[in-house]
């Protein structure tokens, strides 16, 4: 049985506990003038300029963005993290968030993306096929994450195809050179650009966000398109987003002319 010190140390430490807890909820409130959203990390170039556009249009909202795998997005909403908007990646994470009654209305497909093969220059990979040599080391995403779910499929689709002339153990191969399972492709983009790894498979758009950085020393390897995904991303409204009414605006803003451009400028491509 406790005695009176132990129930008073208990006591306060469970308030110390409950407060950050407390103050984020009071935090997350709507405010009627900002909004959160959640959104994939292939997505920041391009919604961090969205959001600077829509602030623009609307005097006085603020947008916040917060960005990751989508499927530690989804993770975060489930349990209990509040935010107006999600942008996913796939629609895996999506639906999962449907099915448990936490989106409103309906998601929409607002993007495409695909996969290239991302590689050190002057190292060992200069085509598809070398991913599978022995001893290359290549960085996938975690098969939780929707790029790593993308890069298993066009692996799958390259082995089973002879037209590619890479034969049916070349997935198996690629995979036996996996050095790391990255949780997100901004993790796995740094991880070929900083020399830790030799190649791995990004979306196409990282092709952009390297040019606009100004990357060195990187090849893009063309994966062809019979072989590669079409990565649809959906957005949509969260049912208990604080502020309704203006993230139903922000996905209106993200479909129309203006959020597409903005989009199409960072590789993206309209669905």
């Amino acid at each position: 049985m406790l005695d009176s010190t132990s129930r008073f140390l208990l006591s306060r430490q469970a308030k110390i506990f409950l407060l950050p807890m407390f103050l984020s909820i009071v935090v997350c409130g709507g405010d009627g003038n900002s909004l959160r959203v959640f959104a994939a990390s292939s997505l920041t170039g391009a919604f961090n300029e969205i959001a600077q556009a829509f602030e623009a249009e609307n005097p006085g909202v603020k947008v916040y963005l917060d960005f990751g795998g989508s499927q530690r997005m989804r993770s975060q909403l489930e349990f209990g993290a509040r935010a107006d908007v999600f942008a996913s990646a796939d629609a895996i994470q999506m639906d999962a968030l449907v099915e448990q009654g936490f989106v409103a209305g309906f998601p929409v497909d607002f993007t495409l993306n695909a996969l290239v093969v991302l590689a050190m220059g002057n190292g060992p990979v200069n085509e598809i096929a070398d991913l599978a040599r022995p001893g290359v080391k290549v960085v996938l995403a975690n098969d939780a994450v929707p790029v790593g779910s993308y890069s298993g499929q066009v692996l799958e689709n390259l082995s089973q195809d002879p037209i590619y002339g890479l034969g049916s153990r070349f997935k198996d191969d690629v995979l036996a050179n996996r050095v790391s399972e990255e949780p997100n492709v901004d993790n796995l983009f740094q991880k070929v650009v900083l020399g830790e790894a030799d190649a791995g498979i990004v979306y196409e758009t990282d092709t952009v966000k390297a040019l606009d950085a100004g990357t060195m020393n990187i090849l893009f390897i063309p994966i062809p398109d019979a072989a590669n995904v079409s990565a649809r991303y959906p957005i949509a409204v969260l049912e208990e987003a604080p502020e309704p009414e203006l993230a139903q605006q922000f996905v209106q803003f993200v479909l129309s002319d203006i959020g597409q451009t903005l989009l199409n400028r960072y590789g993206f491509s309209s669905p």
